[in-house]
């Protein structure tokens, strides 16, 4: 007799399902991202390879519609809780005015289609058509992430969601009472009393009730956490007793919720991160789970039916945002991105599609057209919102001036003894020489038994460092961080300690470990927002004349981009260096006019220059008394281009024996003036919240080294 401890196809057993979507929703960003694909379209790939029309792993059975239904519900709740109420009551007309065109020019181009070239009757091409005017906010965590939530376009686009999904299903609601014969005067008066009657008590009742919860429950961050997942729910509910979708009452959940949960809290981080991190992914490997690529292959008709399906889902979409840019003036990138929003379509065009199928109103022939109309629309709405939203971010940096007033604080991680003194040289010089705040110094310690030693042994290491800085009457301050990853040990310094600089030794080293989890470097910049510089100093920083700094394209829009020109600019005078700044013209221009409005003796050249290998073309003419500067870019942030994925090894391999400095400069502004009182008196108390392990030593007086003394909080 023989066992076979395999299961069956598809897989059924719980854990088994669980463990592949989490999988997928962990490995499938990581490697798309790689190749410059968004992740959205890696998990909606991962859902039709692992779907029933692809390797048949996973059954779309009741389980992924529970969570897949949960995942389309948080989006919306998102996309509701994100939105400032007072700037969407402002774009309200507009909003209806989009929501109004993205519904009747696609019901318009559907009817006609489908009534005139397809030959359905009028009741079957209305409900054709009605598939075209739905859509899903698929790359609404695209525009989250790129910042634009708060621009123009997006809300309206938000907005014109709500009033076209609830159009479409008013009108199917119609279609089906129509074709079932109880299409009457008393289905409109109990269509529109319910629909009052669940918006009132949304919008009125949902802040009365979570006002009094959150009054009654302070602290208790768990309890508010389901409080919150229970009003998304429970709004869900009572608008499918409405008779409206889900979605409908998830989003004005959200909306009535948002004046109620700062975006910087950490209810919000927490409402975002398991969201984002779980219940949307889920909902978009679904989405793949839909689509059929065997319907394209049953005939040249049911090919050129899906294509024509296709075109008009698009092409209507895309007029809809033409027309709405013609009215108000929006720019080419505001239409881009008002189409790349609203031109994906997924769960309402789903439940259009079976209703009319259950109605028998349609055959497979419109519901495999609709899965294409899915898969396409999506792929489209991910790049454009990508590539578009980019565009806008830019637009929108410039018309807010950065801040560059706020308190400095340079942190020092350090592992190597021999780097220690050349880092705080660096540090020092960018200091302000009046500055009362340390330079803080951070050893991160491994989470083991013989932490405490480690720390000790650090801490007898860093003398040198103390007394070196003590020379130049410059306070620093050594923080020893216990944890298991080195870069959470930074990054939850950084936090802790409210730094805005960080001040990275180099390591040169490319691993295989490294190129699919990231180094120490690239974990830390994706984890914080702070500038990070990562300096290779082979020769001592005063003896450069000459500062060489490469500009990548739309360095201008990123929020850091007068913070990193104000500190080049005091590297340059403190080492009597010229600057030579290279890279696009429209941001050398902006380069220039941030300098001419500084009163200065810098000598300052430009050359206007895009290369597709700036680091490699330029190392031949730099020197050893020189110092490189590469103005870097998180992934998938405004300035970000296709060199830097190459650049830890240019730069090994071109620079070993030169100075060079890499910049990833700051993502926003942080409003730090009200909190820097906190930590004015840091010399007298120890750090608060959650350090396992703190120790502050010679936090010295200023005048002399003479003065200096040591401390040490737990």
């Amino acid at each position: 007799m023989s066992y076979s401890f395999i299961p069956d196809l598809p897989f059924k057993e719980p854990v088994i399902v669980f463990t592949i979507l989490l999988t997928i929703i962990l490995v499938a960003p990581i490697i798309f991202k790689k190749f410059r694909i968004p992740g959205i379209i890696g998990l909606i790939v991962s859902g039709m390879v692992i779907g029933q029309h692809g390797m048949n792993l996973v059954e779309s059975g009741e389980s992924i519609k529970l969570l897949s239904t949960a995942g389309l519900l948080y989006l919306m709740f998102l996309a509701g809780l994100e939105l400032n109420s007072r700037d969407f009551l402002r774009n309200r007309n507009k909003s209806m005015v989009f929501g109004s065109l993205t519904f009747f020019i696609p019901l318009i181009f559907g009817l006609v289609v489908a009534h005139f070239f397809l030959s359905y009757n009028f009741l079957e091409s209305l409900l054709i058509a009605s598939m075209f005017s739905t859509h899903t906010l698929i790359a609404y965590p695209i525009a989250s992430r790129l910042g634009i939530t708060r621009s123009e376009s997006v809300m309206i686009t938000i907005g014109g969601t709500i009033i076209t999904d609830t159009a479409v299903l008013v009108l199917l609601a119609f279609i089906s009472a129509a074709t079932q014969g109880t299409f009457t005067l008393l289905f409109w008066i109990k269509m529109i009393l319910s629909i009052s009657a669940f918006s009132f008590l949304i919008l009125w009742g949902v802040p009365k009730i979570s006002t009094w919860f959150f009054k009654n429950m302070e602290g208790e961050s768990g309890s508010q956490y389901v409080f919150v997942l229970a009003m998304l729910f429970v709004s869900g509910l009572l608008a499918s007793v409405a008779g409206i979708e889900p979605i409908i009452g998830s989003f004005l959940a959200g909306l009535a919720l948002s004046s109620l949960i700062p975006h910087t809290s950490a209810l919000m981080n927490r409402i975002s991160f398991i969201g984002n991190n779980f219940f949307i992914p889920i909902f978009l490997i679904s989405v793949g789970m839909m689509v059929d690529f065997t319907a394209l292959f049953t005939g040249f008709g049911a090919l050129i039916f899906a294509g024509t399906l296709v075109i008009v889902a698009i092409l209507s979409k895309y007029a809809a945002a033409w027309v709405m840019q013609k009215i108000y003036g929006y720019s080419n990138s505001e239409r881009q991105v008002i189409f790349g929003l609203s031109v994906s379509h997924a769960a309402a065009i789903i439940a259009v599609v079976i209703v009319g199928y259950n109605l028998k109103l349609i055959g497979l022939d419109v519901l495999n057209g609709a899965i294409m109309i899915i898969l396409v629309s999506c792929f489209i709405s991910s790049f454009v919102t990508e590539h578009y939203g980019r565009k806008l971010a830019i637009d929108e940096a410039d018309k807010i001036p950065a801040k560059t007033d706020l308190p400095e604080r340079i942190l020092v991680p350090v592992s190597n003894p021999a780097t220690i003194e050349g880092l705080i040289d660096f540090a020092i010089l960018l200091r302000e020489k009046n500055d009362e705040q340390p330079v803080y110094m951070l050893s991160v310690i491994p989470d083991d038994a013989f932490a405490e030693e480690q720390i000790l042994k650090n801490n007898k290491m860093f003398e040198s460092a103390i007394s070196h800085a003590a020379a130049a009457e410059t306070p620093l301050s050594l923080v020893s961080r216990v944890d298991l990853n080195v870069a959470n040990g930074i990054s939850r310094a950084v936090k802790e300690l409210m730094v805005n600089k960080v001040v990275l030794g180099w390591n040169g080293k490319i691993t295989t470990t490294n190129f699919f989890f990231g180094s120490i470097i690239e974990n830390l910049i994706s984890s914080t927002e702070q500038m990070v510089m990562v300096v290779k100093s082979s020769n001592p920083i005063n003896t450069i004349k000459r500062i060489l700094v490469e500009v990548p394209k739309n360095a201008h829009g990123e929020a850091g981009f007068n913070a990193w020109l104000a500190m080049l600019k005091t590297i340059a005078l403190r080492t009597s260096s010229k600057l030579h700044f290279s890279g696009d013209e429209k941001s050398l221009s902006k380069i220039r006019d941030y300098y001419n409005t500084e009163i200065t003796t810098l000598e300052i050249e430009y050359q206007p220059r895009v290369s597709a290998h700036p680091i490699i073309d330029q190392a031949p003419g730099i020197t050893t008394n020189d110092l490189y500067v590469v103005i870097a870019a998180r992934r998938r942030t405004l300035s970000y281009t296709h060199y830097f994925e190459n650049m830890p090894r240019d730069l090994a391999k071109f620079f070993g024996n030169k100075n060079f400095i890499i910049i990833y400069p700051e993502q926003r502004a942080f409003e730090r003036q009200a909190l820097s009182s906190s930590l004015d008196g840091l010399e007298n108390t120890s750090i608060p919240n959650g350090v396992e392990r703190f120790s502050s030593l010679a936090k010295m007086k200023k005048n002399t080294p003479e003065n200096r003394h040591n401390t040490m909080t737990e």
